[in-house]
């Protein structure tokens, strides 16, 4: 059995309060004897920082995308779920959806991946699309994947009707076993 210790921990100092401002030092004239502080210089980039926003699409990894397959037609999209502000995270994705397409040529979509209207607004399609033109970009078209719900259940039934498909009936945890077991749920 353990013996019940307890350890205090130090208090904390006392959060202080904002600096009084201090008073200017004033000449006999009655204006402020300080001279004005020197403007603040920019930082310069660094050397090593491309200047060409093009830059990641001629050489590296998206360079060697398209060059071991390049195509006369690029087209692309930009996929966001409406469900929230965007963050730095999706910029990253604007810039290479847009600016391979733009580089190449081609075209971009923004496509509202609209498939959980529980937690979609409009407010979050309205703030999307202002992010994606305020980082320079307008989008070729802008659609919505509910706008092909009736095409995509038309393509799956004519796949149940041809054998290449078929409809899992199993609860989650049978699905699951099943899968563990043989690999194919349902059969």
């Amino acid at each position: 059995m353990m013996e019940n210790t307890t350890t205090t921990l130090p208090e904390r100092p006392a959060k202080k309060g904002p600096k009084p401002e201090k008073k200017a030092k004033q000449d006999k004239s009655g204006k402020d004897a300080r001279p004005a502080p020197a403007p603040k210089k920019e930082k310069e980039l660094a050397p090593s920082v491309p200047m060409d926003p093009d830059a990641m699409f001629k050489e590296g990894f998206l360079a060697a995308v398209y060059k071991e397959k390049p195509s006369e037609k690029v087209v692309t999209r930009f996929p966001p779920e409406p469900n929230g502000y965007l963050h730095i995270g999706h910029s990253k994705a604007i810039a290479i959806n847009f600016g391979f397409a733009r580089h190449h040529g081609g075209i971009c979509y923004l496509r509202y991946d609209d498939t959980n209207p529980g937690a979609e607004e409009e407010v979050y399609v309205k703030a999307i699309q202002e992010m994606v033109e305020w980082l320079g970009f307008r989008p070729y078209a802008i659609t919505f994947s509910s706008d092909n719900f009736d095409k995509l259940y038309e393509l799956a039934e004519d796949l149940i009707g041809r054998d290449g498909a078929y409809v899992c009936h199993c609860t989650g945890e049978l699905h699951n076993f099943k899968m563990l077991i043989d690999g194919d749920p349902c059969s």
